[in-house]
């Protein structure tokens, strides 16, 4: 996806920032700072929201944050007295004030990848995904054992990485803890603290399955075809296609046939 403000341009799923058409190098801390402001507009992100966020589980002076924020304004061509971007509460904390557009960059395809956590699908598209309990992570796993920012997962045409983020009770593949950038495949079970999550690759070339009430009606098989058995008027006229429902043919109607088993609207 693609945010723009101002004139600057950011691209969420490289992240890259773009300004007057030429690319901003931003270090990590900033680019998280600036996502995180971005998907909580206008809602202000409290001073001790963003130590959690940028420095988790460690303590860092005010200073840290007042100095990280006067960078990424300066990248962003903002300052603190004409806040057109990043607007200051006093002694509570950030806003994104900025006015926003943004567009779907198109894609090659389907997601290749995907996470089973209980019984929700998350897709993976290419690019990176942090998985956490917070509100503005891409996958969010709101439980007790997940930490705000645990993993990030990294998915590059169909193959995927996963490393830790300092989390509080570790990620684990296939019950190994993992302290490393660690590759993951179908049928892998992560673990975020207590959550269990299943990596499925999926195939969006496989074709679909018809079932007994397709277009084309139920299948006969080759033996049903081919019997010489007779078969009674009623059994050879009825259509199947859920259990409790028989639909009779048009010429059966006013005959009987079957009556007892139609829907009542027939």
């Amino acid at each position: 996806m693609n945010i723009s403000f101002g004139d600057c341009n950011l691209d969420l799923s490289a992240r890259q920032l773009w300004r007057d058409g030429k690319v901003v190098p931003l270090e990590p801390k900033m680019y998280e700072l600036l996502n995180v402001l971005i998907k909580k507009r206008p809602s202000v992100v409290t001073n001790n929201e963003l130590d959690e966020i940028l420095w988790p589980q460690v303590y860092v002076a005010r200073t840290s944050l007042t100095r990280l924020v006067s960078e990424l304004r300066t990248v962003l061509g903002d300052t603190p007295h004409d806040s057109r971007i990043i607007r200051t509460a006093y002694k509570m904390g950030y806003a994104f004030c900025a006015d926003v557009q943004s567009s779907v960059l198109p894609t090659s395809g389907a997601a290749l990848i995907s996470l089973q956590w209980n019984d929700r699908s998350i897709p993976l598209s290419d690019g990176e995904h942090i998985a956490g309990r917070g509100a503005e992570c891409s996958v969010v796993i709101d439980a007790s054992t997940v930490s705000r920012r645990h993993a990030l997962i990294s998915v590059t045409l169909g193959t995927a990485t996963i490393e830790d983020l300092s989390s509080t009770n570790g990620t684990f593949v296939n019950e190994t803890i993992i302290s490393q950038r660690t590759h993951i495949a179908n049928g892998n079970r992560i673990a975020l603290g207590s959550e269990v999550l299943t990596v499925r690759a999926n195939n969006p070339s496989t074709p679909t399955v018809i079932g007994p009430c397709g277009t084309d009606g139920p299948r006969r098989s080759s033996a049903a075809a081919t019997s010489n058995t007779p078969k009674s008027r009623s059994a050879r006229r009825w259509i199947p296609c859920w259990p409790d429902f028989r639909l009779p043919l048009p010429e059966d109607i006013g005959h009987g046939v079957g009556s007892e088993h139609a829907h009542p609207s027939l």
